[in-house]
């Protein structure tokens, strides 16, 4: 199958069956698939692994998404990786500080996969546009 060929999206979810769902609609699309459960665990995986978008839930344990997002950014200046927070949250004010933090994009769950794919494409073929720097 292509799914481990194609470029790597990471899942972070602090819920087990939204990764499961992340994983079966990004692999769906060709594309290889890690789920973490915490933006700690995420920034361990960004040790050894680029991927090229992060599927980021707003609310987490310990340190949310878009604390997450910041220390993505400053931590990894270099890694031109989408972010693309996939959250119920959509007020005015998540919005502006999800792209203050660094994210690209919004998902609202519940996920969509048509959805959720044509995003995950449209920022694979801007990869060279991604901020990369607070």
């Amino acid at each position: 199958m292509g799914a481990a060929q194609g470029p790597l999206v990471v899942g972070v979810d602090d819920d087990g069956k939204s990764l499961v769902l992340l994983k079966r609609i990004v692999e769906s699309g060709g594309y290889r698939f890690i789920g973490v459960s915490s933006g700690h665990e995420l920034l361990s995986v960004l040790k050894t692994e680029r991927p090229r978008v992060i599927l980021m839930d707003v609310m987490l344990p310990q340190m949310n998404g878009f604390e997450a997002s910041l220390r993505v950014r400053s931590g990894f200046p270099q890694l031109p990786a989408a972010v693309i927070y996939v959250t119920a949250r959509q007020s005015e004010e998540d919005l502006r500080g999800g792209i203050a933090a660094g994210g690209n994009d919004f998902v609202l769950k519940p996920v969509n996969r048509e959805k959720l794919l044509s995003r995950i494409e449209k920022w694979l073929g801007k990869a060279h546009l991604i901020k990369t720097a607070v």
